[in-house]
């Protein structure tokens, strides 16, 4: 982990003062615009100001990192755009860094900060800052065991537009949260009765983008497809940890005597039974043999007594999606149809800054925020 992180910061009266986050570590009811003092957002705020500010004329009347900040604490106090706007502080606003050279406090109204996050940002801005923060957790985790798995993001019984789950016997959309170790580190939103294998493709994807260093990836049995463990072991160098069910048999086609036999076979294209293994499977992958590599995976699960142990790391899934639900607003009720996604990924980018700010600062507990108001 990150070593804390020292600030210094002005008061309005000129009196400077030397703080860090270890200082509240152990006090309640911390102002959570306290707690985001420490976060360091620069880079992602530079992105944003130079890929979604791009008018010439256009002056920057508040800090970027500010307004992310602010979109933090209305989505962890659960409150309107208005009353995140009217119940802010002077201090608070301080701490966020509205005040600006003169002294004197420019705080956004809450159009301007709603216009910031549908407008300005939209959807495509948050899922870029999504995966910024994503890659900014990755690089400071040594953990090496990844997860990807569903939530429910429970709608209202009368939300026409919401899908029934009859597994979860509720109207809903699903969030597909990936994350290494409790650290969640990219997010879609689909449909509550879509399945979930057919997104793994872009959770794997965003991973091979963030350059992920894992050891494992597991999954619950609904990404339970040949493809899915050939696809994580060929693009994130990682063993696929994968949930079968207990009638799976080793699959003939993915024994090493048909391993063999298909790299003898396409001697043409450089096959050649005299490769290394790892040589073997990716000469396969590469010309068309996926599921067999699939398959040949997934015999290895089936015969290893180490899988249990590795698929245990998947538990934690339940009991982070459950921790992200009463920290910030993690469901759809009460929402347009046409915002439902926009202020899903809001929400879970809150999360994400959240975690962010206690590895910065060398937090060992960093799911925890139960001090701060």
């Amino acid at each position: 982990m990150c070593q804390s992180m020292e600030y210094t910061y002005t008061i309005s009266d000129g009196i400077c003062i030397s703080d860090n986050l270890a200082n509240y570590l152990n006090t309640d009811n911390v102002s959570i615009c306290q707690f985001l003092y420490f976060l360091d957002i620069d880079d992602i705020a530079s992105y944003v100001e130079s890929s979604y500010y791009a008018d010439n004329d256009w002056h920057f009347r508040y800090k970027v990192s500010s307004m992310i900040k602010l979109i933090v604490v209305k989505c962890f106090r659960n409150l309107s755009f208005e009353k995140t706007i009217s119940t802010l502080t002077k201090e608070e606003a301080q701490l966020l860094s509205f005040e600006d050279n003169n002294g004197i406090m420019n705080i956004p109204s809450p159009a301007t900060l709603h216009h910031f996050v549908k407008y300005r940002l939209g959807e495509a801005g948050l899922d870029e800052i999504m995966f910024k923060i994503g890659k900014k957790i990755s690089k400071t985790t040594k953990i090496r065991n990844a997860k990807t798995d569903s939530t429910p993001l429970e709608a209202s019984r009368y939300d026409k537009y919401a899908d029934y789950n009859p597994h979860y016997n509720c109207k809903m959309d699903k969030a597909h949260i990936t994350m290494i170790g409790t650290l969640p580190i990219y997010m879609t939103h689909t449909k509550g009765a879509s399945h979930d294998s057919p997104e793994l493709k872009k959770h794997i994807d965003t991973m091979v983008k963030i350059k992920v260093d894992i050891d494992t990836y597991a999954l619950d049995g609904g990404y339970d497809s040949f493809r899915n463990h050939a696809d994580i072991w060929y693009k994130l160098n990682a063993k696929p940890v994968i949930a079968y069910s207990s009638d799976s048999k080793v699959q003939y086609e993915g024994t090493m005597e048909r391993i063999h036999h298909w790299v003898n076979k396409m001697w043409k294209l450089g096959g050649s039974i005299h490769m290394k293994y790892e040589d073997k499977l990716h000469f396969l992958y590469e010309n068309g043999r996926e599921k067999q590599v699939g398959m040949h995976l997934r015999n290895k699960n089936i015969e290893d007594d180490r899988f249990d142990e590795d698929y245990s790391h998947r538990g934690e899934c339940e009991r982070v999606h459950n921790h992200i639900k009463r920290t910030v607003k993690f469901d759809i009720r009460g929402m347009k149809n046409s915002s439902k996604k926009l202020y899903s990924i809001m929400n879970f980018i809150a999360y994400q800054l959240l975690v962010t700010t206690n590895l910065q600062n060398g937090v060992k507990e960093t799911n925890s925020f139960a001090n701060y108001v």
